[in-house]
């Protein structure tokens, strides 16, 4: 006769399997129990401490039920091979309850993540007390290299694979994860992450595929360096959470700001930290919304596409994002995104061709990773950028450089800037074009983003609204408009062909001030002008080159109408506080529409005309004046006419 159950084991069973076996008069047979431990019931108010990995035929959860980890320790749940949040309800299958080490992770004095990931590579390989594999597939590390690795994760805020510290080399990567995550600032629920200065991680061959608000694909942080080659990386959106008020509050931000002319809540890839350098090699990047290649809390970090395509499928969204004296590379990358190629707010961008002695310093330089077989095996490729609005916008610092056969197609403006200080420097003696659908070349105008609103609790909440300036413009004392001040939009262009035209609509702006590498600045802002010198060597345009008074299609805009930021029409007119100052170098300028400039200058043999069969009138100061060779300034005024 088999003894009667302890109560202890009445008591278990009760926790576990529910009123009906535990309440079972005399003995229960061992089966029994064996059955109700791998089908627990928990009710209403019941815990269940779990102290060990325990695998489960069945497991189900009444409302108000908890299951938990000792102290110091993580739970997870994973359903057939796929992690998954344990919510009320009846999971059956393949069940694991894994119970993993502690990996909280501080990103402010607030807020503390407790990460949990299928995968931790650290100094000392695969670190499974802190990995949950039974949601990792068949992963095997050996001698720095981890094959075998299959993700997936059905749960919001689990991370997939994390490198923190060693070199690493993971071949083969495949990782699904559906669900939010939660701090995108945090990489908290990232697909892949590579985190601290002393991290190396190499990744070829992997498929990654994010779904939800936040659920970062790939992400670079900490000063690590990140090699992704030969991969596919995607980054859907999901559903924000009930009640989430849109913000730029980092940590609390889960939608792209509406104030950069976008939507979305998923960026791709997202690069963190002092000098992270993240690069993709022969790789296809896509997301649906918000940007694929993003550089955010960041200084001076190093963002490399070399042959690889960034695409960005939906209403809207960036390509790529440069902030923190970021320099964010296309080396033959191919770019077809709705709105914007990259926004730079104090950045810089660099388009050209992988050519082998470019790549072969790159390496070398930033010491990617690159095997000498890599670098063999690289095809030489033309960047081209397709974005339906702007290549290049700019609302911070920005630097931008153009070599080789790169091309620039987009649907409005070549570079949209907002009031910052730009350089960009073209040589076009291989092949480079801008294309603007619009005709538009440069598109300066101030700054029509409204701001955040801080709410009383201290977020920075996505609620302004912008309303285009009424009045006129007082004109700032002091400023030289025929002078070349470094803050001013300096556009170089070498041995190029343009066809196109430049408006300066810059009112006025506020230089100085905000936030740098070292914090708050110690200078407060003070108002500028903004003039807009423009430099052509053995170059030929055909278009205008004009101060203008510019002019929003809608006013106000309200985050409903984000589309509307930025579009403007123009009306030339005389400058206020937005100089022109035009440099022909041997290069030859095709006047064809009114122009009025601050200073010209027109070099030994260089030309200045109408289209053929028109005249060109110039004035200066209302004079009128023959146009030669030298350096005019003043209130300059170039007048196309019929006939000669």
């Amino acid at each position: 006769m088999k003894p009667p159950i302890s109560i202890a084991t009445r008591a278990l069973l009760l926790a576990l399997a529910g009123p009906a076996l535990a309440q079972m008069p005399g003995p229960v047979p061992p089966e029994a129990i064996a059955a109700a431990r791998l089908n627990p019931r928990l009710g209403a108010g019941e815990a269940w401490i779990v102290d060990r990995a325990t695998r489960l035929q069945s497991l189900t959860l009444a409302p108000g039920a908890a299951l938990a980890a000792p102290a110091g320790q993580r739970l997870t749940l994973s359903v057939d091979g796929v992690e998954t949040t344990a919510r009320p309800g009846r999971y059956q299958g393949d069940l694991m309850l894994s119970v993993t080490a502690a990996h909280d992770v501080v990103f402010s004095p607030l807020a503390t993540h407790p990460f949990r990931q299928a995968v931790l590579l650290d100094e000392g390989g695969l670190n499974a007390a802190k990995s949950v594999l039974a949601a990792a597939g068949q992963p095997v590390w050996r001698n720095g290299v981890l094959t075998g690795a299959r993700i997936r994760s059905a749960g919001d805020n689990f991370n997939g694979l994390l490198a923190a510290g060693g070199s690493h080399t993971v071949q083969g990567l495949q990782l699904d994860a559906q669900g939010n995550g939660g701090n995108d600032f945090a990489g908290y629920g990232a697909g892949l992450m590579s985190d601290g200065a002393t991290t190396r991680l190499v990744v070829d061959g992997a498929r990654i595929r994010t779904h939800g608000a936040v659920r970062t694909a790939v992400v670079a942080a900490g000063g690590s360096h990140l090699l992704v080659k030969n991969s596919e990386v995607q980054a859907l959106g999901g559903t924000l959470p009930a009640g989430y008020v849109s913000n730029v509050t980092p940590g609390e931000m889960k939608d792209a700001p509406w104030m950069l002319g976008i939507r979305g809540n998923n960026r791709a890839t997202n690069l963190l930290g002092e000098g992270t350098v993240a690069t993709y090699l022969n790789s296809t990047l896509m997301a649906d919304g918000w940007g694929v290649l993003s550089v955010d809390a960041s200084q001076n970090a190093h963002l490399n596409a070399i042959n690889s395509r960034i695409m960005l499928k939906g209403e809207s969204g960036y390509g790529s994002y440069a902030i923190g004296n970021s320099t964010n590379r296309f080396l033959g990358a191919v770019m077809d995104v709705p709105t914007h190629g990259i926004i730079i707010t104090g950045g810089h961008a660099e388009f050209g061709a992988s050519r082998p002695e470019v790549l072969a310093k790159l390496n070398d330089t930033l010491k990617l990773g690159f095997s000498p077989a890599d670098l063999a095996a690289i095809p030489v490729a033309q960047t081209v950028i397709q974005a339906g609005r702007h290549a290049v916008m700019s609302w911070g610092d920005a630097t931008v450089k153009i070599t080789d056969a790169t091309r620039l197609e987009t649907g409005e403006a070549t570079f949209l800037n907002k009031g910052a200080t730009l350089t960009v420097d073209m040589d076009g003696s291989a092949g480079a074009q801008l294309k603007p659908a619009n005709g538009v070349i440069l598109q300066a105008i101030d700054n029509d983003d409204p701001g955040p609103v801080m709410d009383a609790s201290g977020l920075m909440a996505n609620t302004g609204v912008w309303q285009e300036p009424t009045g006129p413009v007082a004109k700032l004392p002091g400023f030289d408009l025929a002078a070349e001040h470094d803050t001013d939009m300096r556009l170089r262009f070498i041995k190029s062909t343009l066809t196109g035209d430049f408006f300066n609509a810059i009112r006025a702006r506020q230089i100085g001030g905000g936030f740098g590498p070292d914090g708050p600045s110690k200078e407060p802002p003070k108002p500028s002008g903004a003039n807009l010198v423009l430099t052509l060597t053995d170059s030929t345009l055909t278009g205008v080159v004009t101060a203008a008074t510019a002019k929003h299609l809608k006013s106000p805009i309200t985050a409903a109408d984000y589309l509307w930021l930025g579009r403007v029409t123009n009306t030339p007119a005389p400058a206020v506080n937005n100089g022109v100052i035009v440099r022909l170098q041997r290069s030859s300028w095709t006047v064809t529409g009114p122009a009025h400039l601050t200073a010209l200058e027109i070099g030994p043999g260089a030309t200045l005309q109408a289209s053929a069969g028109r005249t060109l009138r110039m004035t200066v100061d209302g004079q009128s004046t023959p146009i030669r060779p030298g350096r005019y300034q003043g209130r300059i005024e170039l007048t196309p006419g019929e006939g000669r």
